[in-house]
Formats: structure tokens, C-alpha cells, sequence
């Protein structure tokens, strides 16, 4: 290896193993999902159920920024892990995709409210709907199968 080449391989090597370093952890959920969930489906006017419900079952994509960022709906919101066999919200979530589940035994409105009830949280917003600007609470926003609800938030 000529003088030149080593010269420039050495001032690189800095850079280099900063490329090549382990990426940091990811920062911890900006609004993590509560711990007290039976609790919480309560003061969101729901009750728990022993399985999930089957006469009512849909599916809506939730989106929420706060401040500009993105911020990750929880797994697991509205199902009660703690005991020997898990217990449903009929509202409630699985991953943390922002696939919001309504699994109820009976068709009845599901909030967005509810749901923020459950999460523990209940920030300033606007909401989106569909691509569709919604007037008033965004906390009054029915869960519809297939709808793409959008919260932007202080």
C-alpha cells in the first residue's frame, strides 16, 4: 500500500466506523400503552369481554402526530393481559400497525374517544378522515370498517 493511499484510508477510518456502527435503540413510545387496561376500558364506557366479539367485527387504520412526529399506537390497547387468559375491549388493538379493531358481540358507534380513553391519553387535535378534514372533536369520530383516520396533534 503506497504512503497516499494509507494517508487517506487513516483519515477516513472516523467516519468509517461511525457508517458502520450499531444503530441507536429506537426512543421509548412517546405515549405508551397503559398498564391499568381493565380500568381504563371502564372510563371509556366499555366493557371486558372473555374473547373477542363476532357480530360486530371491522377494521380502521389510525395515524397520530404529535408535534410533527409520528407517534406509534400501541399493541395491545383494550386487551387485558394479566390474568390466565386474555380479556377484550371490543375496541381495541393487536400490534402496532394502527389497525384499530371493533370486535364487539352487537353494532353499536366505537369512538375515537374510546379509544384515547383507553390509550390513557387525550391531546389537543385535529382530525382527518378518509382525506376529509373533520369539523369539531376529533374524539367524536365513529369508527367506520376501512376508514383512515388522521389525528395531528399539539
Amino acid at each position: 500500500m503506497n504512503v497516499k493511499r494509507a494517508a487517506v484510508l487513516a483519515a477516513l477510518a472516523p467516519l468509517l466506523s461511525l457508517l458502520t456502527a450499531a444503530a441507536p435503540a429506537p426512543p421509548a413510545p412517546m405515549w405508551p400503552a397503559p398498564t391499568d387496561v381493565a380500568e381504563r376500558v371502564r372510563a371509556a364506557g366499555l366493557t371486558m369481554l372473555p374473547a373477542e366479539g363476532v357480530v360486530m367485527h371491522i377494521h380502521s387504520r389510525l395515524t397520530v402526530y404529535a408535534g410533527g412526529q409520528r407517534v406509534t399506537v400501541p399493541a395491545d390497547l383494550g386487551i387485558d393481559r394479566s390474568g390466565k387468559e386474555p380479556r377484550y375491549s371490543p375496541l381495541h388493538t393487536h400490534d402496532t400497525s394502527g389497525t384499530v379493531h371493533v370486535e364487539s358481540p352487537r353494532w353499536e358507534d366505537f369512538t375515537v374517544g374510546q379509544l384515547l380513553t383507553e390509550w390513557g391519553v387525550r391531546p389537543a387535535c385535529t382530525g382527518v378522515v378518509d382525506g376529509r378534514a373533520v369539523a369539531g372533536d376529533p374524539a367524536r369520530i365513529v369508527f367506520r370498517d376501512g376508514s383512515r383516520i388522521t389525528l395531528r396533534c399539539r
